[in-house]
C-alpha cells in the first residue's frame, strides 16, 4: 500500500478530515493520511475488493479433492496460497484486465491484496469459517484473519522489495505474532517472479529470536 500525503489545502482531504473520516499521521515521509476508524478501513477494503473482483471465476472444481488444503478441523495455509497462486496465473489476463496500473502498466501492488481477500471469501463460502481484514498500524499494513476449525490463522501481507526489507519483514511479523499471542504467523510476500530454488530456500519456518514466534513465509508470484 502506498501512503498518501495529508494536506489541508486538498479539498477532498479537508472535507474528509472535517467529517471525521480521515486523520493525519506523522511518518518519516511527513504527515500522511490515515483512516483512524477500523470500521471505515474494513468497509473500504471490502468495497474495493468486490468492486475490482466481483467475478473470481471458478475457485475449484466441485468434486476435486482439496483435503490437502482444508478439512473440517484443519487448514494448510501454504497449500491454500499455492491454490490461490495457480488460480491467479490461470485467470490473470481477464481477472486483472480492468485493474489499476502504474505508469509502467504493471498492476498496482495493493490490487493483489484485494484479489487474495476476494479469493479467500469465495474459497470459504460453504465452510463455517470467517475471513476479515485488519489494519494494525494505519497505512501500509494489511493482515487477513482466518477463523477455521476452532483456530485463528493470521496472514501478514507485504510486497517483496529486496533481501534486507524481507529480513525486516520477518522480524516485524515475529513481533506482531507475539502481540497477538500466536505460536505461528504467516508472512505472505507478493513478488512478480519466484524461481523454484529461491522458493525452496526461503519458504521455511523461521523462529524469531526475540519473540519465539514461528514465522512461515509464503511467496505468491503475481506475474505470468
Amino acid at each position: 500500500m502506498k501512503n498518501c500525503p495529508f494536506a489541508f489545502d486538498d479539498k477532498r482531504t479537508n472535507f474528509l478530515y472535517m467529517n471525521g473520516v480521515v486523520d493525519q499521521e506523522l511518518s518519516t515521509e511527513g504527515y500522511m493520511l490515515r483512516f483512524p476508524c477500523p470500521f471505515v478501513q474494513k468497509r473500504l477494503f471490502s468495497y474495493f475488493a468486490y468492486e475490482l473482483f466481483n467475478d473470481m471465476g471458478k475457485i475449484f472444481e466441485p468434486f476435486v479433492d482439496i483435503s490437502d488444503t482444508i478439512t473440517d478441523t484443519t487448514l494448510n495455509i501454504p497449500n491454500l496460497l499455492r491454490r490461490y497462486e495457480a488460480h491467479l496465473r490461470k485467470n490473470r489476463d481477464w481477472m486483472l484486465k480492468e485493474a489499476p496500473r502504474r505508469s509502467d502498466m504493471r498492476v498496482r501492488e495493493a490490487v493483489f491484496h484485494f484479489n487474495l481477500y476476494a479469493y479467500l471469501e469465495r474459497f470459504f463460502g460453504s465452510y463455517p469459517s470467517r475471513v476479515w481484514p485488519e489494519f494494525p498500524t494505519g497505512n501500509g499494513k494489511v493482515d487477513l484473519m482466518i477463523q477455521h476449525g476452532g483456530r485463528m490463522y493470521v496472514l501478514e501481507l507485504k510486497s517483496y522489495k529486496d533481501l534486507p526489507a524481507y529480513q525486516q519483514a520477518l522480524a516485524q511479523a515475529g513481533r506482531y505474532g507475539k502481540q497477538l499471542d500466536l505460536e505461528r504467523i504467516y508472512l505472505v510476500m507478493f513478488v512478480e517472479t519466484m524461481p523454484d530454488d529461491a522458493r525452496q530456500r526461503h519458504e521455511v519456518d523461521c523462529v524469531d529470536t526475540d519473540s519465539g514466534v514461528i514465522v512461515r513465509p509464503v511467496f505468491v508470484a503475481t506475474g505470468k
